[in-house]
């Protein structure tokens, strides 16, 4: 087989398409990877800047979607079944071999590349509202980086779990993409509280959902929010670590709300299931994504590393041209 291997930290070029060996089953599931998620956490990887810390050489990607070739007896799955995959990192690779808990029936009615763009961004957004941030139907929901496989996330679940969504984004083509994938309203990331105030209100927000992380952004975040409003942190893709100013969080009864789906699943692997059932029982409409070629990690990563992605990017061995971006 073929695998895509970090071979040094020096971000995308550091990335191998290589021959590599076909893990044993052991005690896990093996499975024939048809698509596999590209995330900002994959290009932090890559520069060595990611907080776990694996040694070179590795199989990075945390996300996939393929066929079981075979999984241990009473595991509840069996061969030519149709799964996604959630794990720590090895998902780039044409044949992985995952944890049985880790392992997750794939719905007829989703695609491989759709169920690769659904574990890791979606799981972290209905993780971020319903456990994090308690979100509740009739609350303003306001996502930063709406345009990339996050913010979409927010987006489709908000809508689903009965929220008003408001999108931020970078630029108007960005803007565009997320009302056409659902928001009920959307502004351009420069003057966005302004702009935000201006439609809905002096305090019009419950929740900021941001895996920008920036510290204009992160004050402007919390002069939105609503008395008992909350911002859910969900990363630092602006490049730096906000502080917050704690007088700010009790003169307006807010609260921020860090999240972490990765590391809180590592400690409760039995709650990978039932967060996945919830998540396809919201029925929704598949993600929309980038598809490269499954030998182009290089290629998907850079789109990331030069913000021009719009929804999840995946590898996918069904596709054989990059994607056309519109």
């Amino acid at each position: 087989m073929y695998a895509h291997k970090i071979t040094d930290f020096t971000g995308p070029d550091g990335v191998v398409w290589s021959a590599a060996d076909e893990p044993a089953a052991g005690d896990g599931v093996l499975v024939d990877v048809v698509a596999a998620g590209v995330s900002f956490a994959d290009l932090l990887q890559t520069w060595g800047q990611y907080q776990m810390k694996v040694p070179v050489p590795y199989v990075p990607g945390m996300d996939a979607a393929g066929v079981v070739r075979s999984a241990p007896a009473g595991s509840g799955l069996s061969a030519g079944q149709r799964v996604a995959v959630l794990v720590p990192y090895g998902c780039w690779a044409e044949v992985i071999s995952a944890p049985v808990a880790r392992v997750l029936p794939l719905p007829d009615s989703m695609s491989f590349e759709a169920g690769a763009a659904s574990c890791l961004n979606y799981l972290t957004v209905l993780f971020a509202l319903v456990r994090r941030g308690r979100a509740a139907a009739g609350e303003t929901l306001l996502v930063h980086g709406a345009a990339g496989g996050v913010g979409i996330a927010a987006i489709q679940i908000g809508r689903a779990l009965g929220l008003r969504t408001v999108a931020v984004a970078g630029d108007e083509a960005k803007r565009d993409f997320a009302l056409r994938c659902g928001a009920d309203h959307a502004v351009l990331a420069d003057g966005w509280l302004a702009a935000v105030r201006g439609s809905l209100g002096e305090r019009p927000v419950d929740i900021v959902l941001d895996p920008v992380g920036s510290s204009d952004r992160m004050t402007d975040s919390l002069r939105s929010l609503a008395p008992e409003g909350r911002v859910l942190v969900l990363g630092f893709a602006g490049g730096e670590i906000p502080v917050v100013k704690v007088n700010r969080l009790l003169l307006g009864n807010t609260g921020v709300l860090g999240v972490a789906v990765r590391e809180f699943l590592e400690g409760r692997p039995e709650l990978v299931g039932p967060l996945w059932d919830q998540l396809t029982g919201l029925r929704l409409e598949d993600p929309p994504v980038a598809a490269f070629p499954f030998a182009d990690a290089r290629g998907a990563l850079r789109l990331i590393e030069d913000r021009k992605a719009r929804g999840k990017v995946v590898l996918s061995r069904q596709v054989s041209d990059p994607p056309v971006l519109g």
